[in-house]
């Protein structure tokens, strides 16, 4: 899958963890000998979100073993936005490639955003098919797609899953999302200032410890709350 794609820009790796010791190590170490085929310089940087089992600890122990490895650690725990933008501020690569912690989005599945990002400022993961959803959860995805088109007319298949950015972008917009809107307020920042947005193949894989802290009510409220909030032009 790699044979003949060699990145050829520097690239930094953020992945936000809340609670994921049972799987960052193998994630990061799987990232670290796959991300060397492709790119000759990048950098990994875990943001631990106030975690409350070991993964400090574990981020740390590979931070000392691995000198591409860099860890920011919240005191408290402060949600995915936040956790992903104090990795934002740490990047020093030209190229921005999101993973979360919890082992669903192995960086070998992203190859597809890295080849596209050559001709684009961000790129959109979209999954496959996600076979451990409830009918619930399938619901609040699906009926978020719907509600980002009507309000933003974004008729993108994922604005929620890994994501690769040009870092320049940032230069140009200010994430001010705490919940996982963030994702889509990116993507309407970066069309507003004319950046191009595409997408591109990703997969979906099962998690193998931990849960989610997503997919639920009160998470969807609050989404809401912003999504609603930008329409009024309150996050600008």
């Amino acid at each position: 899958m790699t044979k003949h794609f060699k990145l050829g820009e520097s690239l930094s790796i953020v992945i936000p963890s809340y609670n994921e010791e049972g799987n960052l190590g193998n994630l990061v170490k799987e990232t670290l000998e796959d991300a060397k085929k492709i790119a000759s310089d990048f950098e990994i940087i875990i943001v631990n979100d106030g975690s409350s089992d070991k993964t400090g600890n574990v981020a740390n122990s590979l931070a000392k073993v691995y000198k591409l490895v860099r860890v920011i650690h919240h005191k408290k725990n402060q949600g995915l936005a936040l956790a992903w933008k104090t990795g934002i501020q740490a990047c020093k690569k030209d190229i921005i490639l999101y993973i979360e912690g919890d082992g669903q989005q192995p960086f070998k599945d992203q190859y597809d955003l890295l080849r596209k990002i050559k001709n684009a400022d961000l790129v959109l993961g979209t999954r496959t098919h996600r076979f451990d959803y409830t009918f619930f959860r399938k619901t609040l995805s699906y009926g978020y797609l719907f509600l980002i088109w009507l309000f933003f007319n974004l008729k993108y298949k994922d604005v929620g899953w890994s994501q690769a950015y040009r870092r320049k972008i940032f230069d140009k917009i200010q994430m001010k999302s705490v919940t996982p809107f963030f994702d889509t307020e990116v993507v309407i920042k970066a069309l507003r200032n004319g950046f191009k947005v595409v997408e591109a193949r990703s997969f979906y894989r099962p998690r193998k410890a931990g849960s989610t802290s997503l997919g639920n009510i009160q998470t969807a409220y609050k989404m809401f709350d912003e999504m609603v909030k930008m329409r009024l032009g309150f996050l600008d």
